[in-house]
């Protein structure tokens, strides 16, 4: 199926979470935001939130510091 994930269309498996985009790409920031469709998805719900065909998935690195 195909999303959009952060700006770029993308084809991943039927069955995709967003856990498996964040090990696809190596993310290990801890104070990542994950919006799908416009929607703030929590962290505990990361491997229970399936994508499906035409999603809008983006990744947001908060800068951090004074």
């Amino acid at each position: 199926m195909e999303i959009v994930y952060n700006g770029v269309r993308e084809n991943v498996p039927d069955t995709t979470a967003v856990s498996d985009l964040l090990d696809k790409a190596n993310e290990k920031d801890i104070g990542l935001i994950v919006e799908v469709n416009n929607r703030f998805i929590f962290p505990g719900d990361y491997g229970k939130t399936f994508l499906s065909e035409g999603d809008r998935v983006e990744f947001i690195n908060p800068d951090f510091g004074g």
